[in-house]
């Protein structure tokens, strides 16, 4: 992890988003819309630290706003954000001086540098098959970063959130089950399939 160089607003949300992941929010309260249009205004970045159901948790996603999508005659927008990294937080501060909105200062997280285990990339590889129903080639090799993986799988953000707060080998194993248990209801609704024809 390093030093993010100043601090940043923060947005809480039940919302985690991985590099490279867009969304769209909504905003309406007033401390978020201020901070959203100084981040337009300014080119700055924002943080989304991940609500839990119970507590805020200490890891989020930096995002950037790629647009506003639409104004509201009342003052709310639309806006798209994208992911550019995942941090986790160093101080929090509810409302900084002249600020509406919570902001604090973050470690980035650089996870992803590191490659799928070889027992994960064969057991992504025969979800893959189960899924296209065809053999898998070195055509679709670009599937085999933790990024592809996690894109291929559909993670719910609270498993994006707990696969960043594992060990190396913890997220492997955790990789492997999730692939594990989507290849089995992919077979199970083939078999209802084919006995729905076969009736």
């Amino acid at each position: 992890m390093r030093q993010h160089n100043e601090d940043i607003g923060l947005f809480p949300l039940r919302l985690f988003l991985l590099p490279g992941e867009q969304t769209t929010l909504h905003i309406y309260e007033p401390r978020y819309l201020q901070l959203i249009l100084e981040c337009v205004n300014d080119f700055k970045v924002f943080g989304i630290p991940y609500q839990t159901k119970t507590a805020l948790s200490e890891f989020g996603s930096m995002v950037s706003v790629i647009q506003v999508l639409k104004k509201y005659d009342n003052g709310e927008i639309d806006v798209l954000v994208e992911c550019n990294q995942n941090f986790k937080i160093n101080h929090f501060e509810g409302q900084k001086e002249n600020k509406l909105y919570p902001c604090g200062s973050v470690l980035l997280v650089d996870d992803f540098n590191t490659d799928p285990s070889d027992e994960l990339m064969q057991q992504v590889k025969s979800y893959l098959e189960t899924l296209l129903d065809k053999k898998v080639t070195d055509e679709l090799s670009e599937y085999f970063s933790f990024k592809q993986i996690i894109k291929s799988l559909n993670l719910t953000d609270e498993e994006k959130f707990k696969f960043l707060s594992y060990s190396e080998e913890r997220k492997n194993q955790f990789l492997i089950g999730k692939s594990k248990f989507l290849s089995i209801l992919i077979e199970q609704e083939k078999m209802v399939v084919d006995q729905f024809y076969l009736n």
